[in-house]
């Protein structure tokens, strides 16, 4: 029982530290906006909305939805709905995200998709999206005896593509940062500070992608609390994906 009881006390610690560390890029780019970059004024400074958005999107909300299945300790159909509710929301901001520079360099007569960020986080946003609007389709149970097998088969290519996704999320805003650090070097005058900025969300993130690494190393078949009842269909359909797989 004490045992027991000590785990979770160390599954909340970690919990809560997972949840710091997933918040600084976000608390650091807020203050540095406020501080530096002159607010969040939409009519002046509409591309100050844009870092804010995509590292809550892209970072807050991708990264908790990475990791929901291993570490909340809820039953596995909670721990779905909360993984799809994440992905919702990032895409959502994500969106709201491109919006906001897209309207502050037409606003301000600039090119579109004028350096690497930019084609990157294009790709990146649409890639993560149509993998949301896919996930949804296949995993939620709108019409549950339908998708199936098709569960079964997407599974894989579902971890994968998130991964990879994930992967390309922090290049991205690593991209990104650097891009905003050398404009508001060149804007405000010649200053560590910017760079002091990229380095510190480069490293987190670069933390938190190693923290995923670690907690996605341990199956999650074997955690607790993610056994959930499966219909017939399901196991059957697993059972024939094992037996074509042992075929060839």
């Amino acid at each position: 029982m004490l045992s027991k009881q000590v785990s979770t006390v160390y599954e909340l610690v970690f919990i809560f530290l997972y949840e710091t560390v997933v918040l600084l890029p976000l608390i650091i780019m807020i203050v540095w906006t406020f501080s530096h970059l002159g607010g969040l004024d939409f009519s002046e400074h509409a591309d100050n909305w844009h870092p804010i958005l995509m590292l809550t999107g892209l970072v807050f909300c991708f990264f908790n939805a990475a990791v929901s299945f291993r570490m909340l300790p809820f039953e596995k159909p909670a721990k779905k709905k909360i993984h799809a509710a994440f992905h919702i929301t990032g895409s959502v901001l994500i969106v709201l995200g491109l919006v906001a520079q897209f309207s502050y360099h037409q606003s301000n007569g600039y090119e579109h998709l004028f350096s690497s960020h930019s084609w990157m986080g294009l790709f990146t946003a649409l890639c993560y999206i149509l993998q949301v609007l896919l996930s949804l389709g296949v995993f939620q149970d709108f019409t549950p005896n339908l998708n199936i097998p098709l569960r079964v088969r997407y599974k894989p290519l579902h971890v994968v593509l998130g991964t990879v996704l994930l992967i390309a999320a922090g290049l991205t805003i690593a991209m990104g940062v650097t891009e905003k650090a050398a404009y508001a070097n060149l804007q405000y005058g010649s200053s560590s500070q910017w760079y002091l900025v990229h380095g510190v969300i480069t490293t987190v993130f670069l933390s938190l992608a190693a923290t995923f690494t670690i907690i996605s190393a341990k199956p999650v078949s074997a955690l607790p609390n993610t056994a959930e009842p499966r219909p017939p269909q399901m196991v059957e359909a697993e059972t024939t994906s094992d037996k074509v797989a042992d075929k060839t």
